[in-house]
């Protein structure tokens, strides 16, 4: 479902130049659920990015679902995330203007996609993660673990091939970041969905079949 190949991705700080990865090579199966740890700074966020089409790497290749992400051009690559790829990240995202429910929908609708059996996808989704009764509500007037679900929700609502969680519990306290983690999986687990998530927590990479650390933009293990 993904892989890279010899992914290199170097920045440029000012005059100095950083180098985020250093030849990763993975690959990860249908349906896997894939923890990628390390240290601040050793580019784990850069190869979620990478993978998500977010960003481009500087050398390499990197593929979802037999597709060439590092030789597609800009409007390939919105259809590919649009259409494949699910994003939860550490700061919710929730558009605060947008009921629970609206946010949820958003996918659907910036792909034309919001019709009524969309709104029910996005039904059955928040009675999943427990926040059917807040549909309505607006992100202010929720806890950090209902955004983090109500997130969720919306990653999953046009049933994407591949779910990117960016430290998804990183704002919750520890009861909110084993229910969303459960969550996380067993939705994921039900939906056949590919995970790959980025995470400190020793607890959080538990959850996952499989563990890739990181280090200095390396796999060491």
């Amino acid at each position: 479902m993904l892989e890279t190949r010899d992914l290199h991705k170097t920045y440029q700080a000012g005059d100095a130049k950083v180098d985020a990865l250093r030849g990763v090579s993975l690959k990860i199966l249908p349906g896997e659920i894939v923890a990628i740890t390390g240290p601040s700074g050793c580019g784990k966020s850069t190869l979620l990015h990478i993978l998500g089409a977010l960003d481009t790497p500087t050398s390499g290749q990197a593929y979802v679902d037999g597709l060439p992400l590092h030789s597609m051009n800009d409007d390939a690559l919105t259809g590919l995330r649009q259409l494949k790829i699910g994003f939860v990240f550490q700061f919710f995202h929730l558009l605060p203007t947008l009921t629970v429910e609206e946010n949820v929908l958003l996918p659907l609708l910036l792909s034309g996609r919001a019709d009524a059996t969309g709104k029910t996808r996005a039904h059955d989704l928040l009675e999943s993660v427990g926040l059917s009764d807040r549909r309505l509500h607006r992100p202010h007037q929720l806890s950090g673990g209902q955004m983090q679900r109500a997130a969720l929700a919306r990653a999953l609502v046009h049933r994407p091939s591949v779910l990117l969680a960016d430290e998804p519990t990183g704002n919750l306290d520890s009861a909110s970041s084993a229910a969303v983690v459960d969550l996380l999986t067993s939705l994921a687990r039900r939906e056949k969905t590919t995970v790959v998530l980025v995470t400190h927590s020793v607890d959080v990479a538990a959850a996952a079949d499989r563990r890739i650390g990181l280090v200095d933009g390396r796999i060491h293990s």
